[in-house]
């Protein structure tokens, strides 16, 4: 467990550069475009760079999480499956998100352990560890997480959408829906069952009723708020958070502005059940109230979904209260950071790597 848990902070600590990179840049052009002082190809050039940026960023975690498991040899079989989880090749399957980047992660990291210790030809050793173990994992990456994987989640994410179409056939009904596909978002930031939450929203854009920008925004408290709460709640309660979750409080507030929930997976795998429990109630609250009062809008990412909200200040107060509630859960329920421990864990939080050959 202690390997593993070792594997999954690796992961974390390589990926956090991209996910500020990729968060800072899309908020600053984001903004700029959207104020129109800047408003050039060039800018929404490089915000879509940064975007596809983020779609790596489940690869990059993958790889560097296999890397701590079964060193180099691992590394690109983990960014094949991490890439897979985000990007599923096979037609009809669905994106597994960051639950199958530590699965590739960790199956890529032990299948090449196992690999080294098959015996083989004095002639061959010299090649198998650049040559044979990285291609044959790969290649069993591959097949576990482009069929099963993505099938299994493909399944899943067909049964829960249907499950809410006929949800949302009942009104009375209306703020338990907000606050499930709120919290749906919230539970694994940018995952897959968040990406379900959003696909529902897609599927009923059109209804002529005008559901589509109702649940549309019910989801914005599930995609703003992890990143806000937990920023906010680590400059409030700092000794129950590790420096370098400190550090990052101001890019994860600006990313939840701006509508992105991945700045949130640091803190998550460091203290999963406090953090995304304490974010799913603050965004089912959030998104309860949204759909509860019918506030809607067409816009999307963040603070620029604002100006067409139909009631911008319930739209506002919605946001405030969820993220409240879930900064108060996580002061109230986390627990210090043994500062001791953390000082000797020290090189393995450090961005600092070098690979040598």
């Amino acid at each position: 467990m202690k390997k593993f848990q070792q594997a999954l902070m690796t992961g974390v600590s390589y990926m956090l550069p991209l996910i500020v990179f990729s968060g800072m840049t899309i908020a600053l052009t984001g903004m700029l475009s959207q104020s129109g002082t800047l408003d050039t190809p060039a800018v929404a050039t490089l915000n879509g760079f940064a975007w596809t940026m983020i779609n790596l960023i489940p690869a990059i975690f993958a790889a560097y999480m296999a890397y701590s498991i079964g060193d180099k040899a691992a590394l690109i079989p983990g960014f094949i499956g991490g890439y897979i989880a985000a990007h599923p090749p096979v037609e009809n399957t669905s994106a597994s998100g960051f639950l199958g980047a530590i699965m590739a992660g960790f199956l890529a990291g032990y299948a090449v352990l196992y690999l080294r210790k098959v015996k083989v030809p004095d002639f061959l050793d010299s090649i198998r560890k650049t040559l044979f173990i990285p291609v044959l994992t790969g290649w069993g990456i591959y097949l576990i997480m482009a069929y099963p994987v993505a099938l299994v989640v493909g399944a899943l994410n067909d049964l829960i959408i249907s499950n809410l179409i006929t949800l949302s056939e009942a009104p009375q009904y209306a703020f338990l829906l907000g606050g499930i596909l709120s919290a749906m978002c919230a539970f694994d930031m940018g995952g897959p069952i968040g990406k379900i939450a959003i696909t529902f929203v897609f599927a009923v854009w059109n209804d002529p009723s005008g559901l589509g920008f109702v649940v549309n925004a019910a989801v914005f408290p599930g995609i703003m708020v992890p990143a806000l709460s937990v920023g906010i709640a680590s400059l409030i309660a700092r000794e129950k958070y590790t420096e370098d979750e400190i550090r990052l409080a101001p890019a994860s507030i600006l990313s939840g502005l701006v509508g992105i929930t991945e700045s949130t997976l640091p803190y998550a795998f460091r203290d999963p059940i406090r953090i995304i429990g304490a974010n799913m109630i603050g965004a089912f609250v959030g998104g309860a109230i949204m759909m509860g009062l019918g506030i809607s809008t067409a816009g999307v990412s963040g603070v620029f979904g604002m100006p067409m909200a139909s009631n911008i200040g319930l739209f506002i107060l919605a946001i405030l209260i969820g993220t409240a509630i879930s900064v108060s859960l996580q002061i109230a329920v986390k627990k210090p950071v043994d500062r001791t421990v953390q000082a000797e864990e020290g090189d393995d939080a450090d961005f600092d790597f070098e690979i040598t050959m």
